[in-house]
């Protein structure tokens, strides 16, 4: 009675959609590759048949120098590359390929038979990844949402206020990154919190040594660096993210903290365009407010005389 039943069952379309969407993956694939490997037995042969034609073109691309004519990077550099046959062919490769996969990325059915996967550092079960996959990218899309807006008139109006009444960078500063805890707790439910440093209060801290090294890290590359703890740690351990930049007022130093919360790639962007956003906005209010200062003073001596 069960073999007749499952006999009887019927496939829905949706079911052999999610049965033949890896096969597809994989024959895309293989035409791309393909396609590379043709593409250049054909460039190969039309080398090997007409050379002369190569070095004409090679001449052709490369002028001589003239008179006022300097050679740049980009003309020395990259254009021999973006104008050869050769490398064009790998980047439409690679561009083919980047596009394949991102289709795939958007429609997760297609990876409905692998057990993980992993998207930058956030690793989850593929046996729920309808729920998990549009999660992240939910949350990814959110955080970047708010870089935009910190970006907008809207705020830049409502940053000047506090600019306006702050003496520092540090204060409008503040307001942001209360803001932001405001956002992820509302908007995303996560949770975090934050500390602003001095170089040298960074250096006398009491902060793990782990943490500490990764100074060295964001002084070298201009970029802020994240530590999460691994499953296998104690719930009382932190993950961090820290953020050293320099300007008018000093060296400083930022270290996002939480228990729960990991921190990725886009929340590494957020908060070097955070920082680099409030202190544009900074010092163009303090600008105008000089320049529109030196402009009363010069009418008070003009009306006095």
């Amino acid at each position: 009675m069960a073999i007749e039943e499952q006999k009887n069952k019927r496939i829905s379309v949706f079911d052999r959609i999610i049965g033949f969407m890896p096969k597809l993956y994989v024959i895309g694939t293989i035409l791309i590759f393909v396609y590379t490997l043709v593409a250049m037995a054909l460039l190969g042969i039309q080398t090997w048949k007409e050379p002369d034609k190569v070095v004409n073109l090679v001449n052709t691309q490369n002028p001589a120098i003239s008179e006022g004519f300097e050679h740049t990077l980009i003309t020395l550099i990259i254009e021999p590359i973006v104008t050869s046959e050769f490398y064009q062919i790998i980047f439409n490769t690679l561009f083919l390929y980047l596009v394949w996969i991102l289709l795939f990325l958007l429609a997760p059915i297609a990876f409905y038979r692998l057990k993980h996967f992993k998207f930058f550092n956030i690793e989850i079960e593929i046996e729920k990844q309808d729920a998990a996959v549009f999660e992240v990218f939910s949350v990814s899309s959110s955080k970047m949402k708010f870089a935009a807006y910190l970006t907008s008139e809207e705020f830049q109006l409502e940053i000047s206020e506090e600019i306006a009444n702050s003496k520092d960078f540090k204060a409008p500063l503040i307001y942001t990154l209360d803001s932001t805890i405001e956002f992820y707790t509302n908007q995303l439910g996560l949770d975090f919190t934050y500390e602003i440093y001095n170089l040298n209060q960074f250096k006398k801290a009491k902060l793990p040594k782990s943490i500490k090294s990764m100074l060295d890290k964001s002084i070298q590359t201009g970029d802020p660096c994240i530590t999460n703890k691994s499953n296998s740690d104690s719930e009382y351990y932190k993950n961090f993210l820290l953020h050293y930049y320099e300007n008018l007022d000093g060296k400083f130093v930022t270290v996002l903290s939480s228990y729960q919360t990991e921190f990725d790639t886009f929340d590494k962007s957020l908060i070097k365009i955070l920082h680099n956003v409030i202190y544009d906005y900074y010092l163009q209010y303090n600008y105008i407010y000089d320049v529109t200062l030196t402009m009363v003073k010069n009418d008070e001596i003009s009306y006095n005389k």
